[in-house]
């Protein structure tokens, strides 16, 4: 009989047993979770707001700055994925036999490079990409046909939005008296005199955008009869197909622009460049992940994470679950400061009652913005989906456990664990080790199948 399959602990599955409630109301597993010490209170994702701190090839580690990334259309220059496969593309190196540019009739050895990918054996000879002679790059690339056409697009809604923002900005001054200072601010005269002080000319706008706003005028698109339009090869009815030919559809979707039919026609591709980003609470906005300016560093400047501050739970053993019997649940908790804290376990009651009075508490005592305090914060609030989920009764106990602080040495200690003058109760706490103590709690099953309970901990943060 095979052994069963021991399930990994970033599975799904196995981070689902215990679920914390973030403030918003959503459940989610603990290393998914951040800690504000700010607003003391636990966020997820949604509470978080994200902000790119830098671009960066994951290849060759460039760091980029923000506008030359836009420019470059979030790609790097010189790194390139294969277009059979997507595995990075490596540069590789070859001699061939050339004249010679002193004695045409002798052959002398040129070093030249192309692209080859490891994985799938793809090189860029395959498609007829001429090899280069320098291995920087100077590859050639696919013209996009409608490029003109999209920017003639992008320039004509450029300006749209424009003459939206001017229109928008008239009608706030409407009514208004301005002073000089505003005048001055929202039409540039400050430049404008300036530059006439100095006898120097006035700006120019460049040519077609003497008025600023005015929409570029484009060439309506025309439509296409299909029936004009070229009909499939006739090799595809009268020769057998080859399947080893013809591009895949994620191929295929890979390069939009072009969108190749066989495999002779797709193209390297420019690698996607990769982000840093930092995450701040909606609440307070103080940065609660920020990650080292440096590519290859994995540290963080700044990492609050809920799994460095808040206890961690985890099913230790349980009971067989019957219908309307008592079973045992032996839990594992940790505590992951280096501080002692006291812990206390409430019902879901209890619970929601504490929430209810820090709200009030909340309504008189607005949050102030980190960044700006004249800004309200943006606060996300879902749907709580504790309610109603919980299958079984659980005896919650009401006595109090201490929990020592974490000490990476303690497992070389012979002594024993210093519960600096608390005492445990027998019923309650099962074995300790460490910052770690195993609780016993007894569960009653209400009906078959899997068996969800809910409680909540109280414990002092230093």
């Amino acid at each position: 009989m095979a052994p069963p399959p021991v399930s990994s602990p970033f599975d799904s599955s196995v981070l689902n047993l215990v679920r914390y409630k973030c403030s918003c109301g959503s459940l989610k597993p603990i290393c998914r979770l951040y800690f504000c010490r700010h607003c003391l209170d636990i966020r997820c994702g949604f509470c978080v707001s994200h902000e790119v701190d830098s671009h960066y090839c994951p290849n060759c580690m460039e760091n980029m700055p923000s506008a030359e990334a836009r420019l470059k259309k979030n790609r790097c220059a010189n790194c390139f994925d294969c277009p059979h496969c997507s595995h990075t593309l490596s540069t590789r190196a070859t001699s061939m036999a050339t004249p010679s540019p002193d004695d045409p009739t002798k052959m002398v050895a040129k070093k030249v490079y192309y692209l080859a990918c490891a994985f799938c054996r793809w090189t860029s000879r395959d498609i007829g990409l001429p090899d280069q002679t320098v291995a920087s790059g100077g590859w050639p690339e696919q013209d996009n046909c409608s490029s003109e056409r999209i920017s003639a697009l992008q320039e004509h809604y450029r300006a749209i939005a424009q003459r939206e923002k001017i229109e928008k900005e008239s009608r706030r001054f409407l009514g208004r008296k301005l002073s000089y200072l505003q005048l001055s601010d929202k039409y540039g005269l400050t430049t404008v005199v300036n530059r006439k002080r100095a006898g120097l000319p006035p700006l120019s706008l460049g040519p077609g955008r003497e008025e600023l706003g005015r929409p570029v005028e484009i060439s309506p698109a025309e439509a296409t009869d299909l029936d004009l339009e070229q009909d499939l090869p006739i090799e595809l009815l009268t020769e057998p197909l080859n399947l080893c030919s013809v591009t895949q559809l994620p191929q295929r979707l890979a390069q939009l622009e072009v969108q190749p039919d066989t495999i002779t026609t797709i193209f390297p591709r420019h690698k996607h460049l990769m982000i840093k980003r930092s995450q701040r609470c909606r609440r307070c906005e103080h940065n609660l992940s920020k990650p080292e300016y440096n590519p290859t560093s994995i540290k963080f400047k700044i990492q609050l994470a809920a799994y460095y501050h808040v206890p961690d739970i985890v099913i230790y053993r349980i009971g067989e679950l019957v219908p309307g019997k008592v079973a045992q649940l032996v839990i594992k908790v940790t505590n992951p400061t280096n501080t002692g804290t006291t812990l206390e376990f409430l019902s879901l009651t209890k619970l929601r009652e504490l929430k209810d009075a820090d709200k009030e508490v909340e309504k008189e005592d607005k949050p102030v913005s980190a960044i700006n305090p004249l800004r309200q914060p943006s606060i996300v609030t879902a749907v709580d989906q504790s309610i109603g989920l919980a299958t079984a009764q659980i005896a919650l106990p009401s006595s109090k456990v201490y929990l020592p602080p974490r000490d990476d040495a303690a497992e070389f200690d012979d002594g024993g664990v210093d519960l600096a003058g608390h005492t445990d109760d027998r019923e309650l706490v099962v074995w300790r080790k460490s910052n770690k103590v195993g609780l016993r709690l007894e569960v009653t099953p209400t009906t078959g199948g899997e068996q969800v309970v809910g409680f909540g901990i109280q414990y002092h943060y230093t």
